[in-house]
């Protein structure tokens, strides 16, 4: 037998036999508490006090410093204990004078919040040893272990971020590695996926997002799709970078400075759309009319309506897949999806080529399979044909 009390609050009582069972449950994490049989004793109000306080407190609203927010707002507890003393020579002083050179330096913001954290990663858990000492069973002790920890995909950044010390530690006489090879060659990896990366967005998924979707997350999407550019590129697309047939981007990850032709589709949206009175320097602006803070916050809303839809293996940079793909399907070279993209090395260019070219050549084959199927599946018709006529 179950009751409750109106005089105190989050009390639970449970009769066994001839004795009544007091216990305080926690209103959000449900925990029972054993509490003093008699409510009436001081013993009671003692231990109900502290319990009851400590459920009605307001959680701990303290913002989180710029140092512990991640991307996507995860805290990142990379503080070093002050009295570790990084010597000439080791992982962790390569960091710092890493971090102060014109290379890091020349990082769009976004590159080098996201490199710095990953660089006190790698000081904090591995910057004491002598960076010429480290051998290649060390990278693939260290790198398992945070595999372990943080998954494979910042494990092999840190493998990365190893080649680029030793790279960087070649112009210092505290380097003395003594003609050895860097320890990253031939590492494990440990970030497994299925070579495809961010899916390109099919059909289906671009018309339903066009049908539901708020109309400035449409001219978003149709931005994205059409430039074939990264969002942190379109977030700050200015009307002044369009002079009605191209658009002008200097590529923050890049620096590469690319002159698109708008195709058909993002020319007429363009020139039927309206200045925003409130910024009218940006192209897109979001429901408030507030050009997006950054390419994080377009992201999360475009992926926030796709999952809404069911569709959650979708992100924004597949729509820069979408263009990619589609340019190459349309026979461009790789030095033409190179001018559109922005891509520094063909690299990218070359493997949606190829892509295409599967494309092609499963279409091409599946037509050559139908005609055999055809020709087979008339020739049996005929042969039946001709066996009924023999038996007449």
């Amino acid at each position: 037998m179950t009751r409750t009390t109106e005089k105190r609050k989050y009390l639970y009582r449970q009769t066994k036999g001839d004795r009544v069972y007091v216990y305080f449950r926690h209103p959000r994490t449900k925990q029972l508490t054993a509490l003093p049989d008699d409510e009436t004793s001081q013993a009671f109000a003692n231990a109900y006090d502290p319990l009851l306080a400590a459920a009605s407190a307001k959680p701990d609203e303290t913002p989180r410093t710029p140092d512990q927010l991640g991307r996507w707002k995860n805290p990142r507890d990379y503080t070093i204990d002050p009295k570790i003393v990084f010597r000439p020579g080791s992982i962790g002083w390569f960091i710092d004078r890493y971090k102060q050179s014109a290379k890091f330096l020349g990082f769009a913001a976004g590159t080098r919040s996201n490199y710095g954290f990953a660089l006190d990663l790698l000081k904090k858990e591995f910057g004491t040893a002598f960076l010429h000492d480290v051998t290649p069973e060390h990278v693939d002790v260290y790198s398992a272990r945070i595999a372990r920890q943080k998954g494979g995909a910042t494990a092999d950044q840190q493998i990365n971020l190893i080649s680029n010390l030793w790279e960087f530690a070649k112009g210092f006489a505290e380097f003395k590695r003594k003609g050895k090879h860097c320890p990253t060659t031939g590492a494990t990896r440990h970030y497994q996926h299925d070579g495809e990366g961010h899916l390109a967005w099919p059909e289906a998924v671009l018309e339903c997002f066009d049908e539901t979707a708020n109309s400035y997350l449409v001219e978003f999407k149709t931005g994205l799709h059409y430039t074939g550019q990264r969002g942190s590129d379109v977030v700050t697309m200015r009307w002044s970078d369009y002079d009605g047939e191209l658009i002008n981007v200097v590529q923050q990850k890049t620096g590469e400075r690319v002159w698109l032709h708008c195709p058909a589709p993002l020319r007429t949206m363009l020139d039927r759309m309206q200045k925003n009175p409130v910024h009218p320097e940006f192209i897109f602006t979001n429901k408030w009319k507030r050009p997006y803070v950054s390419a994080g916050t377009l992201s999360a809303a475009l992926r926030h309506h796709l999952h809404s839809l069911g569709y959650r293996e979708f992100s924004m940079h597949g729509l820069r897949k979408n263009a990619a793909m589609e340019l190459a399907l349309a026979g461009c070279e790789v030095g033409e999806i190179q001018s559109v993209l922005g891509h520094k090395s063909p690299k990218m260019a070359m493997f949606y080529c190829k892509q295409a070219d599967k494309k092609r050549l499963s279409r091409t084959a599946t037509a050559k399979w139908d005609a055999e199927i055809k020709t087979r599946k008339e020739k049996r018709v005929a042969e039946r044909r001709a066996g009924i006529q023999q038996v007449k």
